[in-house]
């Protein structure tokens, strides 16, 4: 079986634009769908808005944080082309309510440009090696997105319960070791809910794909194959 594309949700920047660089260490066709910068931003809405741009031929997703709570709406729906699904650094529910509840009532944009900004997005999303050039990108990218379109992102996630129906779609979860926002508990959910899911460990931050976009295009690159694998052999 072949799998013509890899199909990436973003993660709560929704933009696609932090992928880039991981996106020139992958050695495969790809789609990036981003997340609309509009509208309730739950995880139906956002399923809906996604549907519609699927390829039509078969695929594998790949849903980088946010994105994870996305997927079992879109799984809900008849989707025969899609083959498999890879989660990075996701959650299925509520990752941090004490992080949340902070994030809510702060002021994101401004805080990203701050002073005191490059210690807290080292040290809780991009890791203390993190290159100049990324913390711009990443700040630039931030500040981009609309103060309702985060706000909504953020109450959404606050809300965020894990889903009763399950699944048997071949799945890899792509787990960050140094992650601050998802604990090994959050990663280890998705057991309850995909019933063929594997997981591959990588050293590194929130914002693996971002922060080791060589190692990490390796590892997505070695995820494809094992679904492949169990694609042929179901």
């Amino acid at each position: 079986m072949v799998i013509s594309k890899l199909v990436l949700l973003p993660g709560m920047d929704g933009t696609g634009e932090l992928f880039e660089e991981f996106l020139s260490n992958f050695d495969g066709d790809y789609i990036v769908i981003p997340l609309p910068q509009s509208g309730s931003q739950d995880h139906v809405f956002l399923a809906n808005i996604i549907k519609e741009q699927l390829p039509t031929e078969d695929y594998i997703l790949l849903a980088e944080s946010f994105a994870g709570g996305i997927i079992p709406e879109l799984l809900r729906q008849n989707n025969p082309h899609l083959k498999g699904v890879i989660f990075i650094a996701s959650f299925l529910s509520s990752p941090n309510q004490f992080l949340l509840s902070i994030a809510k009532l702060l002021p994101i944009k401004s805080l990203a440009s701050a002073h005191l900004s490059t210690i807290f997005h080292k040290f809780l999303l991009l890791g203390q090696g993190a290159s100049k050039e990324l913390l711009s990108k990443f700040i630039t990218v931030t500040k981009s997105i609309p103060d309702l379109v985060l706000k909504n992102r953020l109450e959404v996630m606050s809300q965020q319960r894990l889903p009763i129906t399950t699944s048997d779609i071949p799945s890899i979860y792509i787990k960050a070791l140094s992650d601050r926002l998802i604990t090994s508990q959050k990663g280890r959910e998705f057991t309850k809910v995909f019933s063929n899911i594997k997981y591959i460990e990588i050293e590194g931050p929130h914002f693996i794909l971002q922060a080791q976009p060589k190692e990490s295009a390796r590892l997505v690159t070695e995820a494809i194959s094992l679904i492949l694998k169990d694609c042929r052999y179901s």
